[in-house]
């Protein structure tokens, strides 16, 4: 009674807090949503990735949307950036290892892709590639720069795209990248031309290349040693920091590419430490140890309130948190059942406690950023108990039903799962919660073995998200998912078609009509997105996100 009280009051806090203004406005980063995807066909140009000490004063300025892109004025400087990553990388080359997101603070700003994303637009832009074509539904040809050297110095030319994705479906450790590619249809059409094929029409083609995993890496530099020594003294990189040393488990450092074909980078020196408490390097940033901390531990952030020394950046993203319902079983054949539990839950409440606010809700199973969301505004993902009242009368469960929830051991899924609880015990539905460690949940999941479980996949490919909901894939298959057996066919086919669609325009409308069938038959509930969050130096300017929600601090800088 005491906790349910205390939740109570949270609520009231949150809500009160955003009827006076006291609250941040969390304004997400520009959307796609309703608008042409950016294409994996036509021509793109230009110069030039499934898965938180009180204090009254005011926050330290914190940046919701998209801090300014890594192109503003500046000259460059003879200064060190520190930056605190949460754990040591796995190696040094991505081809080399699975992908695992303490690799990324470190190659992201060593290795350069095809192409670059831009968050604050959310389009693909040119990076290595000037520009490309779609020849057809599994080909593209990419125009490359002329003036590429990796680290070693060695010149960067369609062969090394080439043996990049050979080597990278060969070694099996990216399969769910590399698998992609026909191999046999991909070529070298010249020095600087380089076509390459898919086994299947994929509209999400470019959006993937735009990844860390997806780098490209120059084979004459790796012809010395040999492509395993790259994990310990990355040469064949073209990106815009080279390495230096590597103190395992302690710290990397970084040096300037003098060489690099893009502007210079601002920074002479980067030092990535490794810091794996989340609070500590929040306190290391506010002793002015480091300049940048990620992931930071979200109540240590109150620290940093009234402290114009900082940034907090808080930039929304296209991972999304979901409740699968398990509607192979029962009761989640029940559609009533499933629309009383999603109008029952109280949706910007449980963020402002889950994730004190820092993150996004959505009224579809697709977050506000992805590229194919568009609003549904009449849909069930709205507070409404009267209305879950009704529903539930209407369902074979009137008088209520005791169903068990699981959830790996994190705290915002255990403060999400207590409001859950006291929001659905008001419509009569009791709610039974069973936190698991990582593995036993993964195994219980996979097993089908839940009535609901909460899962955030962090995945942008707008039809990763919907394929939970594919009841011709096993739970294994599908990471749990919603086990919709009794999906209609009309939905199925719709699913099939936006998964290989190229064209924007029909693409979208699949999507849309995906959104709203999806919304009506309720097979899971999209809670919220969380925001990634990172501290840093006030004066810091240019970091912001890479196209699978990791932090890019490459393009660091302070103005002129």
């Amino acid at each position: 009674m005491k906790k349910f009280f205390a939740l109570f009051l949270a609520i009231v806090m949150v809500v009160c807090l955003c009827a006076c203004g006291g609250g941040k406005t969390e304004t997400p980063a520009p959307s796609a949503g309703g608008s042409s995807a950016p294409a994996s066909g036509g021509s793109t140009s230009g110069g030039g990735s499934t898965s938180g000490g009180g204090s009254s004063a005011p926050a330290a300025t914190e940046t919701p949307a998209a801090p300014a892109k890594g192109d503003g004025e500046y000259t460059p400087s003879d200064e060190t950036l520190v930056v605190a990553n949460k754990g040591n990388p796995t190696g040094l080359c991505h081809l080399n290892v699975t992908a695992v997101s303490n690799n990324n603070a470190t190659l992201s700003s060593m290795y350069d892709r095809l192409v670059d994303y831009d968050y604050e637009n959310n389009d693909v832009v040119p990076m290595l590639a000037e520009s490309w074509e779609q020849i057809d539904d599994t080909h593209v040809r990419f125009h490359l720069r002329k003036d590429v050297v990796s680290h070693a110095g060695d010149p960067f030319t369609a062969s090394d795209v080439i043996f990049t994705v050979t080597t990278g479906q060969e070694s099996g450790l990216l399969s769910n990248y590399y698998g992609m590619f026909n191999l046999a249809e991909c070529k070298a059409e010249d020095d600087y031309t380089v076509v390459l094929a898919t086994n299947n029409a994929d509209p999400f083609f470019l959006y993937t290349l735009s990844n860390t995993p997806l780098a490209m890496i120059v084979e004459k530099s790796t012809e010395k040693d040999g492509l395993e020594a790259q994990s310990l003294n990355p040469t064949a990189a073209t990106g815009p920091y080279k390495f230096v040393e590597w103190n395992d488990g302690s710290y990397i450092k970084l040096t300037r590419n003098e060489n690099y074909w893009g502007k210079t980078p601002y920074y002479k020196d980067v030092e990535i430490r490794i810091i794996t408490d989340a609070s500590a390097r929040v306190m290391n940033l506010e002793s002015h140890d480091i300049n940048i901390a990620l992931n930071p531990d979200v109540n240590a952030l109150q620290a940093l309130e009234g402290n114009d020394d900082f940034t907090i950046v808080n930039l929304p993203t296209t991972n999304i948190t979901t409740i699968f319902m398990n509607c192979s079983k029962e009761p989640f054949t029940d559609v009533n059942l499933r629309r009383a539990i999603a109008c029952a839950l109280n949706y910007e409440a449980n963020l402002g406690i889950a994730l004190l606010g820092r993150g996004t809700i959505t009224d579809t199973f697709l977050p506000i950023n992805n590229v194919a969301y568009q609003s549904q505004p009449d849909s069930l993902y709205h507070y409404n108990p009267e209305k879950a009242k009704e529903y539930l009368a209407q369902s074979n469960y009137p008088d209520g039903v005791t169903i068990d929830l699981l959830y790996a051991e994190k705290p915002e899924f255990a403060q999400f799962a207590e409001m859950a609880q006291a929001q659905l015990k008001d419509i009569g539905i009791t709610l039974t919660l069973t936190p698991l460690a990582s593995k036993e949940f993964d195994a219980r999941i996979s097993a089908g073995d839940f009535d609901m479980q909460i899962i955030n996949a962090s995945n942008p490919d707008p039809y990763i998200q919907v394929k939970y909901y594919d009841g011709r894939l096993d739970f294994k298959a599908n990471r749990g998912g919603s086990g919709f057996v009794d999906a209609p066919q009309e939905l199925l086919d719709l699913m099939d078609k936006a998964k290989v669609e190229i064209d924007d325009t029909k693409r979208l409308d699949y999507y849309n009509q995906l959104q709203k069938m999806l919304c009506d038959l309720c097979p899971a509930i999209p809670a919220y997105s969380p925001n990634m969050l990172c501290a840093m130096d006030s004066d810091i300017l240019g970091v912001t996100l890479t196209e699978f929600n990791d932090i890019n601090w490459s393009k660091a800088y302070k103005a002129n």
